[in-house]
């Protein structure tokens, strides 16, 4: 190439580069365009009688990025990338539906939302009215919701009164909303409302489930805009999105990740780990139960530029070197956890939104996030 410009006239070579600017900008116009611009159009109606839902809201859920549908149940979302999006549609009176779509091309795309009207919550004995069993109850949900992060102080339940709690001869607590249930962050700058589908908290366990909807509150002055911005990168440090975007970017021991994959019993070197002094180290397991790895051997590109495959076929073991906490192991005294696939992978996109789950299980100190340090999925980093 280099002898080729050599032997160009000014002019030509001038024009030469104005050309390959010109067929580099062509090219970042259709990667732009293959990695977003769906715009989604459609209408919201009753699913026995057709008649529109006036202002229903239409949402990606776990995330910022919805809207509101007109006086006639028409909505319009813009700017959506290409891929699998899980939708949510909630109207009062009515159950939220939920769809995943996937969009493999940009342009204008019509979905229809049919909503059932709601049923009566069905189950053991409800305590809908204030009472000391209830109060107790909801003390407990409130903090499982909640959480005990640095943050959990600075959130509240808004509406607990739409919440029907029950609580059966087996000692399951469980609970459902009869409409969105408010959860309001001060710490992060976000009004939560999350339609609870299934609460059941046992034996110290919770399981929970539903749609969730991100709204900006806004500051009230520049001070708490920046508090905000600066509580939401705390809570992203060593969250599940933070790992999986390490992952992508092949940049787990920069951030403060060390991530062991399970060795398959057929590969192991001995049938058993050998302890010193009867202490289980790490160091005993390596290269014999587990192995670390990293992020660029779990990572396979997705069928779409906005996709990322994380494979593994066995478990995954994350310890976030940043913050102290308890594991199995006496030399790695840092927060802890155990990561799953069922399916053997998941669908991520590059900055760590999970977008197919593939009921990935996870266990330990990622497991433990509660509203109070969850952010949406759509935020992203200054970089």
């Amino acid at each position: 190439m280099l002898v080729i410009n050599n032997l160009l006239k000014p002019n030509a070579l001038y024009r030469f580069w104005l050309t390959v600017v010109i067929a580099v900008c062509s090219l970042c116009h259709v990667y732009a365009q293959q990695g977003g611009m769906v715009t989604l159009t459609g209408k919201v109606t009753d699913e026995k009688t057709g008649k529109p839902l006036p202002f229903a809201n239409v949402f990606i859920n776990n995330s910022t990025i919805g809207t509101n549908a007109d006086e006639n149940g028409n909505y319009r979302l813009t700017n959506l990338s290409i891929g699998n999006l899980e939708m949510a549609v909630s109207f009062l009176g009515y159950e939220t539906v939920k769809q995943t779509l996937r969009f493999e091309h940009p342009g204008v795309k019509t979905v229809l939302f049919k909503l059932r009207e709601g049923m009566e919550l069905q189950g053991v004995t409800v305590y809908a009215k204030k009472n000391k069993k209830r109060e107790r109850n909801l003390k407990i949900i409130t903090r499982e919701l909640l959480g005990n992060s640095r943050f959990s102080k600075q959130c509240r339940i808004v509406n607990p009164q739409v919440l029907r709690i029950s609580e059966d001869d087996d000692k399951h607590l469980t609970a459902q909303t009869t409409k969105p249930l408010i959860i309001e962050n001060l710490a992060l700058g976000y009004r939560i409302h999350q339609d609870l589908d299934d609460f059941d908290y046992f034996n110290g366990k919770l399981f929970y489930g539903g749609s969730t909807r991100f709204e900006l509150l806004v500051p009230k002055d520049s001070i708490q805009k920046k508090q905000w911005r600066a509580n939401q990168k705390i809570a992203y440090q060593g969250s599940v999105k933070h790992l999986l975007s390490s992952m992508v970017s092949d940049s787990l021991q920069e951030e403060g990740f060390k991530v062991y994959q399970a060795i398959p019993d057929s590969m192991r070197r001995f049938n058993t780990v050998r302890t010193q002094n009867g202490y289980n180290t790490i160091a005993n397991h390596l290269h014999n139960r587990i192995e670390q790895i990293r992020g660029m051997r779990l990572i396979r590109p997705g069928e779409l530029v906005t996709e990322r495959l994380v494979v593994s076929g066995t478990q995954l073991e994350v310890f976030y070197m940043k913050k102290k906490g308890r594991s199995p192991y006496s030399d790695m005294p840092y927060a802890y956890t155990q990561i799953t696939l069922p399916q053997g992978y998941m669908v991520i996109t590059p900055s760590g939104w999970v977008s197919i789950p593939m009921g990935f299980e996870i266990a330990g100190d990622l497991g433990n996030d509660r509203f109070s340090s969850l952010l949406p999925a759509d935020w992203k980093r200054d970089d």
